[in-house]
């Protein structure tokens, strides 16, 4: 390649070299103006690649190879084909968010709303965009008119002749129908079936007509999706229509499929589909929100862009600190060990595709990165710091270690007993009640190569919403640190304030760490000690990489890179932040989060909107209750005062009186840890129960759920001192509706308003129904930033 002239790609693959110009690349995005859309794949693999090595650096007006791993070949051209053809789509337009058409503005998909405010920070004039979603996947917010609710009907089996089916286990037949006749006697039975709350789920219920000689009537029977296929016992003729009850779409039906597999789709095929998807939509007069976002992020505006992610913070914005005076942490304490094996996944959720990838807010993630400046991008959710989903981002952080892990010091202990695997037995099995709708599945547990996440703070408090929402069949525990290394609501408080916004070692001694005790701040032990007299220690299944850093990490941690003493991350942007003069902000912003997290903690049924702590709680607590209600809407339970029984969904008498039912707050929370805490000095071994085991979850997972609406705040600060001195600045911040709320929240309170600004700066809704088209149409002002300026006087 050549800076600022064009980049000229050879594709040795081929019996004679082919060679194609890339040039015009502009100095804040890439875009590829001279592409030829005849030539061989691999070459179209290269101009794909191309548009994402190359990386601006602003300083010298060059252009730089950005390192990032070789995508598959066929996806990837796919991928690229779609891109250019987007390319030519914008080209002919007259503004790039204009329909070819009929030069109507597009509407946008993805965020449930915009909220824009204005105000004045660090000497800079601001507009904050929030974008709140409700974590969506992108493959639904690209269904047709963007409506995310899937269109059920009848779809093709092709070839039919490869299955046949026993009559007898047919849920209806019918004779002397047409195939049209067919599909609506069959729809009218799966309309009873979704009205009937005993009925099995009617999804993939296989409909055979099987038509008569010279005639266009036949037989149709229904099949249940479970029916066993004999094509040699009961094989269909060949004039056989098979027709199976699905999705419509069938680029997600066949992505959905894929995923209820157990497969592990590519992310460059996910992301090849997407932009595929999104040209069919550009059609509907829709694009979505990354290529809206994108537009803003890399045009040649006097406005200063920068974008805040709830996404995974970076391993460039953090170091490895190593205390050489502390020992790696011992094994785990017997109440660790003598918790319960693993229950299994949901079997109820067996048929949700939903396995934790796909999300559109991990799309947008990778589509932002490989256009926009990394200095332009804050991705500030730290829970899983050093432990990041992304196989990328989790090698750069393998990379911060001066040398390997020790080995745990269990794993030497089971290895030299020789112990067994654990075996659950099958009266210990929870895995028909457990909800795990939202599970990241990880069948195969860890992969081959995997290695030892690099230890933080925050992964390993970040765990306990891995615990509570996603993955509850994985036991942990929180209740022995709390409850003998903290020890007091006080101490508490005093530590999470500490470690977000104080050092780390001032944080450590505040807890009770000895030599004695460290042994307890393990949340779970590689070892089970069976409940018999005299039963051999075993070894306990791996937790799946749920649960990423065991023990609290006091002999090395990630840090704030640069932080002397060390700090956490977060604690390391508010440190910036005063140094930078603005220590009345960071003050305000302690000043929230505190109250924020005692307003939780005072009250965690009402405080928690979405329901799922209260679906834990009455998991944990109030398991028949539990066991017989429908949970597929935590949102409504937390609200319901009664929720009907689906033994006996007719009677009032079965009812559940679900308002009747509350949480603990945080001083009688901590009590009943404080009770285990003095067992446990007394020399007891008991594990703690599953109520104390939820509620030392909920404690901590407060602080983490804060902690996010905290590293958003600051880092809007953040952003205003990455522009210039008096430049008017956009920052558009994108994350769940909660989060978005309550930093929406904060700003207010510093003088941020939506004054001057139609319908309030509000756009879109955080509630939609599901079969609702999300295409949201913008303000004049969200699609020229500039006209956002000069912000009106602010209003404390």
């Amino acid at each position: 390649y050549r800076c600022n002239v064009g980049v000229a790609l050879t594709c040795p693959a081929f019996p004679r070299q082919h060679s194609v110009s890339v040039g015009g690349l502009g100095s804040s995005c890439r875009r590829i103006n001279n592409h030829s859309l005849h030539i061989p794949g691999v070459v179209t693999v290269a101009l794909l690649h191309a548009s994402r090595l190359i990386k601006p650096c602003r300083a010298r007006g060059v252009f730089l190879p950005r390192q990032l791993s070789p995508p598959a070949t066929a996806a990837a051209a796919a991928a690229a084909e779609a891109e250019i053809e987007m390319a030519k789509q914008n080209k002919k337009q007259k503004k790039p968010s204009q329909d070819v058409d009929s030069g109507v503005q597009l509407k946008v998909c993805g965020p449930a709303y915009f909220q824009t405010m204005r105000g004045t920070l660090l000497g800079r004039e601001m507009a904050l965009i929030l974008c709140g979603e409700a974590h969506e996947d992108a493959i639904d917010l690209t269904r047709q008119n963007c409506v995310v609710e899937s269109e059920e009907g009848w779809a093709s089996v092709s070839p039919c002749s490869s299955m046949g089916f026993d009559g007898e286990e047919a849920v209806a037949s019918q004779d002397r129908l047409t195939l049209q006749g067919a599909k609506s006697w069959a729809e009218r039975i799966i309309d009873k079936m979704d009205d009937d709350d005993d009925a099995d789920d009617p999804d993939g219920m296989i409909l055979l007509f099987e038509p008569e000689q010279n005639s266009q009537r036949g037989t149709a029977s229904l099949f249940p999706s479970d029916a066993a296929r004999d094509v040699v016992a009961h094989p269909v003729s060949k004039h056989a229509v098979l027709l199976e009850w699905a999705d419509l779409d069938a680029g997600a039906r066949e992505f959905n499929r894929r995923r209820l597999d157990g497969e592990d789709v590519p992310v460059v095929e996910h992301d090849s589909l997407i932009a595929q998807r999104k040209i069919e939509r550009r059609k509907e007069g829709t694009e979505l929100f990354d290529d809206w976002l994108l537009r803003h992020a890399c045009s040649d505006s006097a406005v200063h862009v920068e974008i805040v992610l709830e996404g995974p913070v970076h391993a460039r914005e953090v170091e490895l600190h190593v205390e050489p005076s502390v020992s790696p942490a011992p094994a785990a304490h017997e109440c660790l060990r003598a918790i319960e094996l693993d229950s299994d996944t949901d079997s109820d959720q067996e048929d949700d595709p939903d396995d934790g990838t796909g999300a559109f807010i991990d799309y947008l993630r990778r589509r932002v990165e490989s256009q926009v400046p990394t200095d332009k991008i804050h991705a500030v959710d730290p829970r899983d710091l050093g432990d990041a989903e992304d196989p990328a981002l989790r090698a750069s952080f393998q990379k911060l270690l001066h040398k390997p892990l020790p080995a745990d010091v269990e794993e030497a202990e089971l290895n030299g007993l020789g112990a067994a695997l654990a075996v659950e037995s099958e009266e210990d099995d929870e895995s028909d009640s457990d909800p795990g709708s939202k599970t990241r599945r990880r069948k195969q547990g860890r992969e081959e190569n995997w290695r030892q996440p690099v230890p933080s703070w925050e992964a390993y408090f970040g765990a306990a919403s891995e615990l509570l929402y996603y993955s509850p069949f994985i036991k942990g525990d929180y209740a022995p640190f709390l409850a003998f290394c903290v020890g007091s609501q006080a101490s508490l408080r005093r530590f999470f304030k500490t470690l977000y916004f104080g050092t780390v070692p001032e944080a450590i001694a505040i807890l009770q760490l000895d030599d004695s005790r460290r042994p307890l701040s393990r949340l779970r032990s590689l070892a089970y000690q069976p409940p018999e007299p005299g039963a051999a220690l075993q070894r306990r299944p791996n937790d799946q990489g749920m649960i990423p850093i065991r023990a609290a990490p006091l002999d090395c941690y990630l840090k704030a890179k640069g932080s002397h003493p060390p700090r956490t991350w977060v604690s390391g942007v508010a440190e910036r932040l005063r140094q930078a003069g603005a220590g009345d902000l960071v003050a305000a912003a302690e000043a929230w989060y505190t109250s924020d997290v005692e307003s939780f903690l005072a009250d965690p049924k009402a405080s928690d909107h979405d329901g799922d702590y209260f679906v834990a709680w009455l998991r944990e607590v109030h398991r028949d209750i539990f066991d017989d209600i429908d949970r597929t809407d935590p949102e409504e339970i937390v609200k319901s005062t009664w929720a009907k029984s689906e033994t006996h969904p007719k009677s009032k008498k079965h009812r559940h009186k679900l308002g009747d039912i509350t949480i603990p707050d945080f001083d009688a929370a901590f009590a009943e840890l404080k009770s285990f805490g003095d067992a446990l000095a007394k020399g007891s071994t008991r594990s703690s129960t599953k109520r104390e085991r939820v509620l030392a979850k909920m404690l901590v997972d407060i602080y983490q759920l804060r902690l996010v609406d905290l590293a958003m705040s600051l880092s809007v600060a953040d952003c205003a001192l990455a522009a210039g001195a008096g430049q008017r600045v956009v920052v558009v911040l994108y994350a769940g509706t909660d989060h978005t709320k309550s930093v929406t929240e904060f700003w207010r309170s510093r003088g941020f308003s939506n004054t001057g600004l139609p319908k309030q700066g509000l756009v879109g809704k955080e509630n939609w129904e599901d079969d609702e088209p999300r295409g949201l149409d913008l303000p004049s002002y969200l699609h020229d930033f500039g006209s956002l300026f000069p912000v009106p006087p602010m209003r404390r």
